[in-house]
């Protein structure tokens, strides 16, 4: 068994077999301020990284070897340039796999809160226009409002098991939304 541990000094790994004893390997990505470290149930050599460099910047890391070496991706998640007094990604909060059936795709929430989709094991990132660029998402994310420490943040991503179009996003301000078609479309829960 292994367990990822996101730190604001890198990540560590603690793997064990009998859940006795404990081993500890790290940190990787010393430096880094690291929010959410994630294994790939589809493909456990895979892992995801989400961190942020200092003055570098936010970015995602990935692993194809469980964890022995890491590379930075090609594109992270980011907002359009074209946006004027706009958004701009400050770091990727939450990392998620996507549905069993969908290999190589993944989702991360940011803060500000924003929805993002990879289809190649996180290298390239990609708005969910759905939800990004709805018209009801300053409203519902509450954009220009104070919010937690470190800003707001889309903090939860679940994809239904039985129904890879059916999604759960959760928000530190905003609450629950749902969407039936694969990010196209989103509703309120809350």
């Amino acid at each position: 068994m292994k367990l990822l541990v996101a730190t604001k000094k890198g990540a560590f790994t603690f793997t064990t077999k009998d859940r006795r004893k404990w081993e500890l390997s790290g940190p990787v990505l010393f430096g880094n301020v690291i929010y959410h470290c994630v294994q790939d149930p589809r493909d456990p050599k895979r892992i995801l990284v989400a961190g942020s460099a200092g003055h570098l910047g936010h970015t995602i890391y990935r692993s194809v070897n469980a964890g022995k070496a890491f590379k930075e991706v090609s594109k992270p998640p980011a907002f359009p340039k074209k946006e004027t007094g706009g958004r701009v990604v400050e770091h990727t909060f939450w990392l998620q796999p996507g549905h069993a059936s969908q290999p190589g795709v993944w989702y991360a929430g940011t803060s500000p809160q924003g929805l993002f989709r990879s289809e190649d094991h996180g290298d390239t990132w990609q708005e969910v226009e759905g939800f990004n660029n709805h018209p009801m998402r300053p409203k519902w994310c509450g954009d220009g409002e104070q919010g937690p420490p470190d800003g707001a943040r889309l903090h939860s991503i679940n994809i239904d098991p039985r129904d890879a179009n059916h999604m759960y996003i959760g928000m530190s301000a905003g609450g629950i939304f749902e969407s039936l078609d694969a990010g196209a479309s989103w509703a309120p829960l809350n």
